[in-house]
């Protein structure tokens, strides 16, 4: 059984044929994921080997990444047929678990939830997804990434909150539709951190 130095050697393999800017982008989410890993106790080869895998196939064409998808057997949603860029992180995780022999869930569910989130996250998920958004480039390109990647240092599933929050104003301000797979994450994202808030107020207690 390989080990996981074994493993992210493997993929950093895989990238000397993706494109450069591509290896560049996993290389900035690699030093965000890390420096969440230490701040959270996370195991670094752990964060590691999902961060090299999430993007594995992030490059290829659409139509590709589409036929991917069907031949996986993964299941494919209308707003998936619509921008097959969004099946990337599951194709990666079937990859990983039957290519590479890759068989932690967590890693696994890291690669594959990274672009959309997923109601139930382990601490990886969460990390990898939110290192993606906040990458040096991303956070340069949209300031608001830097206050969500000051949060994550001391609330990840705050973070992730506000960047479903912020993620949907965008949405509404183009026009554009929220995947199905993201709203159902939105909604129990939503519904945890808000729940106090939204529960009725109690009756006073009868003295008679």
């Amino acid at each position: 059984m390989p080990t996981l130095q074994e493993h992210i050697a493997a993929l950093q393999h895989e990238f000397e044929s993706r494109p450069e800017g591509l290896l560049r982008h996993v290389q900035r989410v690699l030093v965000e994921a890390l420096d969440l890993a230490a701040a959270y106790d996370l195991d670094p080869d752990r964060v590691a080997l999902a961060t090299w895998g999430h993007d594995l196939f992030r490059a290829y064409p659409p139509a590709e990444q589409l036929r991917m998808a069907i031949e996986a057997g993964l299941p494919i949603e209308a707003a998936d047929r619509a921008d097959p860029v969004l099946l990337h992180g599951p194709i990666a995780a079937v990859t990983l678990r039957e290519r590479f022999c890759i068989d932690d869930d967590e890693v696994l569910a890291a690669v594959r939830d990274h672009t959309l989130g997923s109601p139930e996250m382990p601490m990886i998920a969460k990390v990898i997804l939110l290192a993606d958004k906040f990458e040096k480039r991303k956070r340069e390109r949209t300031p608001v990434m830097k206050a969500i990647r000051r949060l994550a240092r001391t609330d990840l599933d705050l973070a992730l909150l506000c960047w479903a929050d912020w993620k949907w104003v965008e949405e509404r301000a183009h026009g554009w539709q929220s995947h199905p797979a993201h709203w159902r994450a939105r909604l129990r994202w939503v519904a945890e951190h808000h729940a106090e808030i939204g529960l009725p107020g109690r009756e006073p207690l009868s003295s008679g």
